[in-house]
């Protein structure tokens, strides 16, 4: 992978940078993501948030009791995940130039599934939260 990955909204009025290696990456069920997004999965890539900058200004929405949601207040593109601890930023990996250069590590929240929604690989499960180390 490229030391440099960047993103954009869908009308390019916010871009960003994501440098270095990626902390984690999975898909999220969570009722919270699928009504951020609009799907019935979120794929989200976390880095430390000190490697990601942003060009141009994110309207934000605190959604739940523990973070910040950033998209873009042109076109509500679903850009950012924003933890209040603040110790990582994570990216919707549908909104990179290159999300192939990102490979998932885990399925979390998957009780939250929308009912129908096939899951078909090998991947760590997660019924609630994150996995269990």
């Amino acid at each position: 992978m490229d030391d440099c990955l960047q993103g954009r909204c869908l009308c390019g009025a916010v871009r960003y940078q994501c440098h270095g290696q990626p902390l984690k990456a999975g898909y999220c069920y969570c009722r919270t993501c699928q009504r951020a997004t609009g799907a019935p999965v979120y794929f989200g890539v976390s880095f430390p948030r000190e490697a990601v900058s942003v060009d141009g200004q994110t309207a934000r929405y605190r959604s739940s009791a523990r973070a910040w949601r950033h998209f873009c207040p042109t076109c509500g593109s679903s850009l950012f995940f924003e933890p209040l601890d603040g110790d990582y930023f994570e990216v919707s990996v549908a909104t990179l130039d290159h999300p192939e250069a990102i490979a998932a590590q885990v399925h979390v929240w998957t009780a939250s599934a929308i009912p129908g929604f096939h899951i078909d690989d090998t991947l760590p499960r997660s019924l609630h939260g994150e996995l269990d180390d």
